[in-house]
């Protein structure tokens, strides 16, 4: 798993060229609306807190319409993807810098839903594309709250499951989000598979190790990675704010290959 590509960002009635490639990218929590992701077709219109994922060889471009500069964050699994040698597939579309809009904003959302078709043809690619809308997420969260389910581990927790088939968000990474109430502090665990965290709202801080306990102390728009097989724990500063932490991790890699282990403190 590459990580994080915090740099990606648009200035005003800016565009990014039309392609396609094997690494899978997805552009998570932009700072602002006004921007859109055109993927296969469909004008993806961003909105803060949103999560759109592009599997391998979709093709994708963005736009930013807006007055102002408009900043996300890329996650790919292109460290993988290397690894395997299959890095080096990537097309450019022959028929200008910006593919032609076919489709209107929410078609995937339509088409991928919970009523859909019986099969989804995926044309070549590792799945279809998709929009994560924050306000059904943190509705979420507050459905949880409110039904008291609360992870001793990770507080109150969701997986953005993959649309077709109720899955990890891709087969090599899955996202996360999750809940600490004000005070929380969770319980300690570790498990393998590298977590890179974003936060999306609140502060707080990640204890890492037991023995010798190392704080990372984390504020609104901080980023930060937690390494395989590590003991941590999250507590929110706040007495009074939730705060919100979004998260991938390639968990999925080593769940396939019998690698993935979890444990409890």
């Amino acid at each position: 798993m590459s990580g994080y590509k915090p740099e990606a960002r648009h200035c005003p009635w800016d565009f990014k060229s039309f392609f396609r490639a094997r690494p899978l990218p997805h552009t998570v929590m932009p700072t602002r609306s006004g921007a859109y992701t055109t993927s296969n077709g469909e004008p993806m219109v961003m909105e803060l807190g949103d999560l759109l994922i592009q599997p391998n060889w979709v093709w994708h471009d963005h736009v930013n319409n807006s007055k102002e500069p408009i900043i996300w964050i890329d996650a790919l699994d292109a460290g993988v993807v290397s690894f395997l040698d299959a890095s080096g597939f990537r097309e450019e579309w022959a028929e200008g810098k910006q593919q032609p809009l076919t489709k209107t904003n929410g078609a995937s959302r339509r088409l991928y839903g919970p009523a859909r078709q019986p099969k989804v043809e995926y044309n070549g690619a590792a799945g279809v594309p998709y929009h994560y809308k924050w306000g059904e997420a943190l509705q979420a969260l507050k459905e949880l709250a409110d039904q008291g389910i609360d992870d001793p581990y990770d507080g109150l927790f969701i997986e953005y499951k993959n649309p077709v088939d109720g899955g990890h968000t891709f087969l090599t990474m899955t996202c996360h989000i999750q809940m600490l109430q004000p005070g929380q502090e969770t319980r300690f665990h570790r498990h393998t598979g590298t977590v890179l965290y974003h936060t999306v709202q609140g502060r707080g801080v990640t204890i890492v190790d037991k023995n010798s306990p190392v704080e990372m102390q984390w504020d609104e728009h901080d980023s930060f990675s937690l390494p395989a097989w590590r003991w941590h724990a999250h507590k929110n500063l706040s007495q009074t704010e939730p705060a919100i932490l979004f998260s991938v991790t390639d968990r999925p890699l080593l769940k396939m290959t019998g690698l993935d282990r979890e444990e409890n403190g």
